[in-house]
Protein backbone atom coordinates (compact mmCIF):
# COMPACT_ATOMS: atom_id res chain seq x y z
CA UNK A 1 0.00 0.00 0.00
CA UNK A 2 1.35 3.36 -1.06
CA UNK A 3 1.19 6.24 1.10
CA UNK A 4 0.33 10.06 -0.59
CA UNK A 5 0.58 13.83 1.84
CA UNK A 6 -1.48 16.92 0.46
CA UNK A 7 0.42 20.64 1.26
CA UNK A 8 -9.03 -0.47 -9.80
CA UNK A 9 -10.24 -2.56 -11.46
CA UNK A 10 -14.19 -1.92 -12.06
CA UNK A 11 -16.77 -4.30 -11.23
CA UNK A 12 -20.15 -4.62 -11.12
CA UNK A 13 -21.96 -4.27 -8.51
CA UNK A 14 -25.59 -4.45 -8.44
CA UNK A 15 -27.81 -2.62 -11.18
CA UNK A 16 -31.39 -0.54 -10.58
CA UNK A 17 -34.56 -1.00 -12.14
CA UNK A 18 -34.90 1.33 -14.91
CA UNK A 19 -38.26 2.87 -16.10
CA UNK A 20 -36.50 5.69 -18.56
CA UNK A 21 -37.40 6.53 -22.61
CA UNK A 22 -35.23 5.42 -24.92
CA UNK A 23 -32.46 8.41 -24.79
CA UNK A 24 -33.62 9.95 -21.04
CA UNK A 25 -30.63 9.53 -18.31
CA UNK A 26 -30.86 7.60 -15.27
CA UNK A 27 -30.19 9.53 -12.34
CA UNK A 28 -29.67 7.70 -9.01
CA UNK A 29 -29.95 8.88 -5.70
CA UNK A 30 -27.17 8.80 -3.11
CA UNK A 31 -27.89 9.98 0.43
CA UNK A 32 -25.18 10.60 3.32
CA UNK A 33 -25.85 10.01 6.74
CA UNK A 34 -24.22 9.45 10.30
CA UNK A 35 -23.19 6.21 11.62
CA UNK A 36 -25.55 4.63 14.20
CA UNK A 37 -23.53 1.53 16.05
CA UNK A 38 -23.49 -1.79 15.40
CA UNK A 39 -25.91 -2.48 13.04
CA UNK A 40 -24.06 -0.15 11.10
CA UNK A 41 -20.58 -2.28 11.52
CA UNK A 42 -22.21 -5.34 10.57
CA UNK A 43 -22.96 -3.21 7.16
CA UNK A 44 -19.67 -2.13 6.52
CA UNK A 45 -17.96 -5.32 7.38
CA UNK A 46 -20.12 -6.93 4.61
CA UNK A 47 -19.36 -4.26 2.02
CA UNK A 48 -15.86 -4.87 2.15
CA UNK A 49 -16.24 -8.33 2.05
CA UNK A 50 -18.07 -8.16 -0.98
CA UNK A 51 -15.94 -5.57 -2.22
CA UNK A 52 -12.78 -7.72 -1.64
CA UNK A 53 -14.40 -11.16 -3.72
CA UNK A 54 -14.66 -8.86 -6.86
CA UNK A 55 -11.62 -7.08 -6.57
CA UNK A 56 -8.57 -9.34 -5.29
CA UNK A 57 -8.56 -7.21 -2.38
CA UNK A 58 -7.24 -4.49 -4.09
CA UNK A 59 -8.41 -0.85 -1.92
CA UNK A 60 -10.18 -2.45 0.45
CA UNK A 61 -9.83 -3.22 4.51
CA UNK A 62 -10.07 -6.51 5.97
CA UNK A 63 -13.11 -6.56 7.70
CA UNK A 64 -11.40 -6.71 10.95
CA UNK A 65 -9.88 -3.75 10.55
CA UNK A 66 -12.73 -1.96 10.59
CA UNK A 67 -13.77 -2.04 13.99
CA UNK A 68 -9.98 -1.84 15.10
CA UNK A 69 -9.76 1.36 13.30
CA UNK A 70 -13.11 2.61 14.88
CA UNK A 71 -12.97 1.51 18.31
CA UNK A 72 -9.44 0.70 19.28
CA UNK A 73 -7.55 3.66 16.74
CA UNK A 74 -10.06 6.20 17.96
CA UNK A 75 -10.83 5.12 21.71
CA UNK A 76 -10.95 8.90 22.84
CA UNK A 77 -13.63 9.88 20.22
CA UNK A 78 -17.45 9.32 19.16
CA UNK A 79 -17.29 6.91 16.34
CA UNK A 80 -20.54 9.57 15.38
CA UNK A 81 -18.34 12.50 14.66
CA UNK A 82 -15.54 10.53 13.04
CA UNK A 83 -17.68 8.34 10.27
CA UNK A 84 -20.07 8.86 7.46
CA UNK A 85 -22.33 6.35 5.56
CA UNK A 86 -23.67 7.28 1.75
CA UNK A 87 -26.32 4.98 0.24
CA UNK A 88 -28.26 3.95 -2.40
CA UNK A 89 -31.10 1.62 -4.09
CA UNK A 90 -28.20 -1.09 -3.96
CA UNK A 91 -27.31 -0.64 -0.71
CA UNK A 92 -23.96 1.25 0.97
CA UNK A 93 -22.21 2.90 -1.90
CA UNK A 94 -19.51 4.90 0.31
CA UNK A 95 -17.89 5.13 4.08
CA UNK A 96 -15.68 7.32 5.47
CA UNK A 97 -13.85 7.07 8.95
CA UNK A 98 -11.61 10.34 9.55
CA UNK A 99 -8.75 9.88 11.05
CA UNK A 100 -7.59 13.21 12.87
CA UNK A 101 -4.65 11.25 15.39
CA UNK A 102 -3.12 10.06 12.29
CA UNK A 103 -3.46 12.88 9.99
CA UNK A 104 -5.54 10.58 7.43
CA UNK A 105 -8.56 8.68 6.71
CA UNK A 106 -10.55 5.12 5.46
CA UNK A 107 -12.35 5.82 2.49
CA UNK A 108 -14.31 3.07 0.97
CA UNK A 109 -16.03 3.25 -2.32
CA UNK A 110 -17.83 0.39 -3.93
CA UNK A 111 -16.49 -0.83 -6.48
CA UNK A 112 -18.52 0.21 -9.53
CA UNK A 113 -18.65 3.97 -8.42
CA UNK A 114 -14.41 3.82 -8.32
CA UNK A 115 -12.80 6.57 -9.92
CA UNK A 116 -15.24 8.91 -10.81
CA UNK A 117 -17.28 11.91 -9.16
CA UNK A 118 -18.48 10.47 -6.68
CA UNK A 119 -15.31 8.98 -5.22
CA UNK A 120 -13.69 12.49 -5.93
CA UNK A 121 -16.49 13.87 -3.65
CA UNK A 122 -16.18 11.23 -0.97
CA UNK A 123 -12.26 11.94 -0.86
CA UNK A 124 -12.88 15.81 -0.24
CA UNK A 125 -14.84 15.22 2.09
CA UNK A 126 -12.82 13.20 3.99
CA UNK A 127 -9.67 15.98 3.39
CA UNK A 128 -12.27 18.22 4.80
CA UNK A 129 -13.29 16.85 7.27
CA UNK A 130 -10.54 15.31 8.74
CA UNK A 131 -8.37 19.10 8.81
CA UNK A 132 -11.50 20.31 11.02
CA UNK A 133 -11.30 17.60 13.35
CA UNK A 134 -7.56 17.74 13.51
CA UNK A 135 -8.01 21.75 14.08
CA UNK A 136 -11.45 20.82 16.77
CA UNK A 137 -8.61 18.73 18.80
CA UNK A 138 -5.88 20.84 18.45
CA UNK A 139 -3.76 18.46 16.60
CA UNK A 140 -1.11 20.16 14.56
CA UNK A 141 0.63 19.01 11.31
CA UNK A 142 1.52 20.43 7.77
CA UNK A 143 0.02 17.80 5.62
CA UNK A 144 -2.84 14.56 5.92
CA UNK A 145 -1.94 11.14 4.23
CA UNK A 146 -4.17 9.27 2.35
CA UNK A 147 -3.46 5.38 1.27
CA UNK A 148 -3.87 4.03 -2.19
CA UNK A 149 -3.05 0.21 -2.54
CA UNK A 150 -0.78 -0.79 -5.40
CA UNK A 151 -2.44 -1.34 -8.96
CA UNK A 152 -5.35 0.74 -7.72
CA UNK A 153 -4.97 2.95 -10.62
CA UNK A 154 -8.53 5.26 -10.13
CA UNK A 155 -7.74 5.83 -6.55
CA UNK A 156 -3.97 7.08 -7.17
CA UNK A 157 -5.26 9.42 -9.89
CA UNK A 158 -8.03 10.86 -7.90
CA UNK A 159 -5.77 11.73 -5.01
CA UNK A 160 -3.10 13.26 -7.44
CA UNK A 161 -5.87 15.60 -9.26
CA UNK A 162 -6.92 16.40 -5.67
CA UNK A 163 -2.82 17.38 -5.48
CA UNK A 164 -1.64 15.20 -3.13
CA UNK A 165 2.11 13.58 -3.70
CA UNK A 166 3.56 10.49 -3.23
CA UNK A 167 5.26 10.43 -0.11
CA UNK A 168 8.30 8.32 -0.95
CA UNK A 169 7.89 6.12 2.11
CA UNK A 170 8.55 2.05 1.50
CA UNK A 171 5.08 0.87 0.80
CA UNK A 172 2.93 -0.83 3.42
CA UNK A 173 2.94 -4.58 3.25
CA UNK A 174 0.34 -6.70 3.60
CA UNK A 175 1.62 -10.05 3.77
CA UNK A 176 -0.42 -13.27 3.19
CA UNK A 177 0.26 -17.51 3.81
CA UNK A 178 -2.00 -20.81 3.83
CA UNK A 179 -3.13 -21.88 6.95
CA UNK A 180 -2.10 -25.46 6.24
CA UNK A 181 1.82 -23.53 5.80
CA UNK A 182 1.77 -22.38 9.21
CA UNK A 183 3.40 -24.12 11.93
CA UNK A 184 2.65 -23.62 15.65
CA UNK A 185 5.40 -22.49 17.23
CA UNK A 186 6.70 -24.26 20.72
CA UNK A 187 6.77 -21.61 23.90
CA UNK A 188 9.96 -21.05 26.01
CA UNK A 189 9.17 -23.48 29.56
CA UNK A 190 6.89 -22.12 31.59
CA UNK A 191 5.01 -19.89 29.41
CA UNK A 192 1.43 -20.51 28.03
CA UNK A 193 -0.89 -19.53 25.05
CA UNK A 194 -4.31 -18.49 26.13
CA UNK A 195 -7.07 -15.91 25.77
CA UNK A 196 -8.89 -13.26 26.90
CA UNK A 197 -12.17 -14.32 28.68
CA UNK A 198 -14.08 -10.89 29.55
CA UNK A 199 -13.60 -7.42 31.03
CA UNK A 200 -11.93 -8.65 34.46
CA UNK A 201 -8.85 -8.73 31.94
CA UNK A 202 -8.92 -5.37 30.65
CA UNK A 203 -6.10 -3.99 33.49
CA UNK A 204 -3.45 -6.93 32.12
CA UNK A 205 -4.26 -6.00 28.81
CA UNK A 206 -3.68 -2.81 29.02
CA UNK A 207 -0.52 -3.16 30.45
CA UNK A 208 0.75 -5.25 27.91
CA UNK A 209 -0.69 -2.91 24.94
CA UNK A 210 1.18 -0.27 26.67
CA UNK A 211 4.82 -2.20 27.37
CA UNK A 212 4.63 -3.10 23.46
CA UNK A 213 3.54 0.53 21.83
CA UNK A 214 4.08 3.10 24.56
CA UNK A 215 1.39 4.38 27.55
CA UNK A 216 -1.81 4.44 25.44
CA UNK A 217 -3.96 2.49 27.46
CA UNK A 218 -5.70 2.53 30.98
CA UNK A 219 -7.71 -0.08 32.10
CA UNK A 220 -11.35 1.82 31.82
CA UNK A 221 -10.27 2.67 28.04
CA UNK A 222 -9.60 -0.75 27.16
CA UNK A 223 -12.81 -1.91 28.75
CA UNK A 224 -14.65 0.63 26.54
CA UNK A 225 -12.69 -1.66 23.67
CA UNK A 226 -13.68 -4.95 24.94
CA UNK A 227 -17.49 -4.03 25.29
CA UNK A 228 -17.25 -2.16 21.86
CA UNK A 229 -19.17 -4.24 18.20
CA UNK A 230 -17.00 -6.04 17.02
CA UNK A 231 -14.79 -7.34 19.61
CA UNK A 232 -14.85 -10.38 21.40
CA UNK A 233 -12.37 -11.68 24.01
CA UNK A 234 -11.49 -15.19 22.98
CA UNK A 235 -10.23 -13.90 19.39
CA UNK A 236 -7.25 -11.59 21.59
CA UNK A 237 -4.95 -14.18 22.22
CA UNK A 238 -2.35 -13.75 24.70
CA UNK A 239 1.22 -15.47 25.87
CA UNK A 240 1.67 -15.49 29.57
CA UNK A 241 4.90 -15.55 31.46
CA UNK A 242 5.77 -18.34 34.55
CA UNK A 243 4.17 -15.68 36.90
CA UNK A 244 0.71 -14.72 34.91
CA UNK A 245 1.99 -11.54 33.43
CA UNK A 246 0.95 -11.08 29.97
CA UNK A 247 3.76 -10.86 27.81
CA UNK A 248 2.79 -10.87 24.16
CA UNK A 249 -1.20 -10.38 21.97
CA UNK A 250 -2.63 -10.69 18.81
CA UNK A 251 -6.02 -9.96 18.18
CA UNK A 252 -7.78 -12.23 15.35
CA UNK A 253 -10.36 -11.29 12.81
CA UNK A 254 -12.33 -13.00 10.22
CA UNK A 255 -13.66 -12.39 6.43
CA UNK A 256 -16.39 -15.48 5.97
CA UNK A 257 -16.73 -14.59 3.04
CA UNK A 258 -13.59 -14.50 1.63
CA UNK A 259 -12.25 -17.18 3.73
CA UNK A 260 -9.49 -15.58 5.16
CA UNK A 261 -8.03 -14.56 8.54
CA UNK A 262 -6.45 -11.51 10.02
CA UNK A 263 -4.19 -10.25 13.40
CA UNK A 264 -3.61 -7.12 14.18
CA UNK A 265 -2.04 -5.60 16.00
CA UNK A 266 0.59 -7.81 17.14
CA UNK A 267 2.61 -6.49 20.56
CA UNK A 268 5.46 -8.18 23.00
CA UNK A 269 6.34 -6.19 26.10
CA UNK A 270 9.54 -4.69 25.47
CA UNK A 271 10.83 -6.44 28.88
CA UNK A 272 10.76 -9.83 26.36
Amino acid sequence: MNCWKAAATRARWCSLPTHNQPGEIEVVKILKRKYTGEADLKRLQDFNAEAIALTNHCGYLHPGDIPHHIYSGHKHYDPVDLLTIWEDGCGVAAWLLADPSHKSFDAQVRPDLRGGDFERDVLQLAEARTIALMQRHNIAGDYIHADAFRGDSARSELLTTLGYEHDGEVPYVLNKTEIDAVDVPALPTGFSFTSATSIADAAALAQVHNAAFGPNWTPKLYQKVMVSPGYAPERELVIQAPDGTCVAFTIIWYDYLNGTGLFEPVGTHQGY
